[in-house]
């Protein structure tokens, strides 16, 4: 094995090749979990390649680590495009017998339908996989740039930054971000945007979120103790079955919110807004709130075992 093919070259900037990483998890072939797992596992190991960790997890093959380590960044400086399959083959995505039953079925097909349409039909290929070679390799000119650090904070990013021990993340642009089942203990997020953010069974305990924008963000299941919520927009945020005890939901948003099934003891509420918001199952046992709260009108606080401040 190549000890040195796993890796980014200390040689490029960050601005001329992105890290191992976060290539493979913008093309949809490892999850931000496993980021955060294959970062915990170089600080034990120093010596191990990410893309070695990837591997040997079997996560993704080898050669694939390999190809994006080594001939991604000059894919992308060629002039020269070759079909889409070409790709597919070099970075191992696709083996030959796989190939030649795709071909065999695109033949067979009364309609004209392209080659990686078929492999997505078959779940040979994530479609998050073609977008991001086709968006890269074919139609560079829809490459997303970006004005500063944080403009795009990918999870590598994230992760990588808090496992060599920053947390500090104020004002993030994390619109969409997919960060499912990751570990997040004590950051500071104030005024960052997280519309729609994956965060389903994400730890995220003893953080600062205020006054960011949680709207349709996923956090179901997610372990929110003594998270800071104060003046934050959570609008239709998912919430069911998520761990939330003793945070503060002052002056916060939750129109539409949906808190069913969720632990929310002895968090405080005072002036949040819960118009419209599910709580059908919801431990509300201890929750403050005062006068500047907002209910349906039809909703009875004190049934549920909360506690006017």
């Amino acid at each position: 094995m190549n000890q040195s093919s796993s890796h980014d070259s200390p040689s490029l900037q960050p601005s001329e090749r992105k890290p191992l990483g976060q290539l493979l998890n913008e093309a949809g072939l490892i999850s931000a979990h496993q980021i955060e797992i294959a970062l915990q596992e170089q600080v034990e190991i120093p010596k191990l390649k990410i893309g070695e960790i990837f591997s040997l997890r079997g996560w993704i093959k080898q050669e694939t680590a390999d190809f994006f380590a080594e001939q991604w960044h000059l894919l992308l400086e060629k002039e020269q495009k070759f079909p889409l399959v070409y790709y597919l083959r070099k970075a191992s995505l696709l083996d030959e017998n796989q190939i030649e039953f795709l071909m065999e079925q695109r033949n067979q097909s009364q309609q004209k339908v392209r080659f990686h349409q078929i492999a997505i039909q078959h779940g040979l290929v994530k479609k998050q996989t073609i977008d991001f070679l086709l968006r890269n390799l074919l139609n560079p000119q829809k490459r997303q740039k970006t004005a500063s650090p944080f403009a795009v904070a990918t999870p590598y990013k994230i992760l990588q930054s808090y496992v060599r021990g920053e947390t500090d993340f104020p004002r993030s642009k994390l619109k969409k971000i997919k960060l499912n089942h990751v570990t997040l203990k004590g950051v500071n997020l104030d005024s960052s945007n997280l519309v729609e953010a994956e965060l389903k069974k994400a730890n995220l305990s003893n953080s600062s979120l205020r006054l960011a924008n949680l709207t349709k963000a996923n956090l179901e299941k997610a372990v929110l103790q003594k998270v800071d919520f104060e003046g934050a927009c959570l609008n239709q945020v998912n919430l069911t079955d998520a761990h939330v005890e003793g945070s503060n939901f002052s002056q916060a948003s939750l129109q539409s919110a949906d808190l069913r099934h969720g632990y929310f003891v002895n968090v405080c509420f005072e002036g949040a807004d819960l118009r419209n918001t599910k709580l059908q199952g919801a431990d509300l046992k201890g929750a403050l709130y005062n006068s500047e709260t907002v209910f349906d009108p039809e909703f009875d606080p004190i049934r549920l075992g909360m506690k006017h401040s």
